[in-house]
């Protein structure tokens, strides 16, 4: 069986039954991009492919998270930055969210949990990453572990990657669609993406770049890692090759990382800011654990915290909004070029100041 994304000009009904009739097995259903993620027979792929009615098709690709890096530069650290997150739910799309006591109590604040990996119910994190990221935007220093950006923002762990940090597209749509379907019942105003995939084809047809769009465009902030990749040109990962998306490079004291992914993405600038993202103290799975990582994993969560203290406190910002608020937030090196740090390092302080 081989795996597909297919955006579809015909009604859904009208295209099951084609997928059906090619003995294909239908495992998404993703209106929100108007598309399918279908298992076809290989001996039956050119068939279904060739059906009328589908505008694009795209094999349903590998998806993992950025790897930890080796850090050289001390990081200066991350404050939270004003009105605290309170009221604002952060989706984490990542390997899961381990019930931390700093996301647990005194109350919890793990408001959601859906594994698309191994559908268990009660929330985990077999690799850690998830419980990392999900510290750095929203842990509450409970235990003594260092506060996150938005402390009393609420997270919402959707369980896409496994436990080496590898995925599939068709899990994180799958997951973009829950949202879609959701944000209002839990006031999902962000989305973190600290994972990628490499993608040499048109954005127009990239199925992650068509569901970073979707959910902009229902007014939720997308914010995505870069990517480990650099210091070469053009190595920023999908999605945060996204217009759509709030991209985050990472930096320490001294400026951009080494590691970084650069920039440009086509025709767009990208990073769009950087964030401290060297040495980062933050949760592990376990009651009280901590654990210290490096990389523009690590800088996307910042960065979504920080859109949520923005809309907590401006519940009517729209995402284009925030995105040039936190754009505007920062304070450019003065030895790096736009394509390494976009428009600078995302000085909290700085925004506190703008809430």
């Amino acid at each position: 069986m081989k795996s597909y994304i297919i955006c579809c000009r015909n009604s859904g009904e009208l295209m099951r039954e084609c997928v059906e009739k090619s003995y294909g097995h239908i495992r998404y259903e993703l209106p929100f991009i108007g598309a399918l993620c279908v298992d076809v027979p290989e001996e039956n792929t050119a068939a279904v492919l060739k059906l009328r009615g589908i505008t694009a098709a795209t094999e349903d690709m590998k998806v993992t998270k950025f790897e930890a890096q080796e850090s050289s530069k001390s990081c200066m650290g991350n404050a939270d930055a004003g009105s605290l997150g309170r009221g604002v739910s952060i989706a984490v799309l990542d390997t899961g969210t381990h019930p931390h006591y700093d996301l647990i109590k005194p109350c919890s604040r793990l408001l959601f949990f859906k594994d698309f990996v191994n559908s268990r119910t009660a929330p985990y994190d077999d690799d850690g990453h998830g419980t990392h990221v999900s510290g750095i935007a929203a842990g509450n220093g409970f235990s003594g572990a260092p506060k996150g950006i938005a402390p009393e923002a609420s997270i919402v762990s959707l369980k896409v990657l496994d436990s080496d940090g590898s995925g599939n597209v068709s899990d994180i749509l799958a997951a973009m669609q829950w949202i879609c379907d959701n944000h209002r019942k839990y006031n999902i105003r962000v989305v973190n993406l600290s994972l990628g995939m490499t993608y040499d084809g048109s954005l127009r047809i990239d199925p992650l770049h068509l569901g970073v769009g979707a959910l902009y465009k229902r007014g939720i902030t997308v914010v995505a890692a870069g990517g480990n990749s650099g210091p070469a040109a053009k190595t920023i990962s999908s999605p945060g090759n996204s217009p759509y998306v709030l991209t985050a490079g990472c930096c320490g004291k001294a400026g951009v990382s080494e590691f970084s992914s650069r920039g440009p993405a086509g025709t767009y600038m990208k990073p769009d800011l950087v964030a401290c993202g060297e040495d980062i103290c933050s949760l592990a799975p376990g009651k009280t654990a901590t654990a210290i990582q490096s990389g523009t994993s690590m800088s996307a969560p910042a960065v979504s915290g920080a859109a949520a203290c923005l809309y907590s406190a401006y519940p009517q910002l729209t995402a284009c909004q925030v995105k040039k608020i936190l754009m505007s937030a920062t304070v450019p090196f003065d030895d790096e070029d736009k394509n390494s740090q976009g428009y600078g390092r995302l000085d909290t302080e700085m925004l506190k100041s703008l809430i």
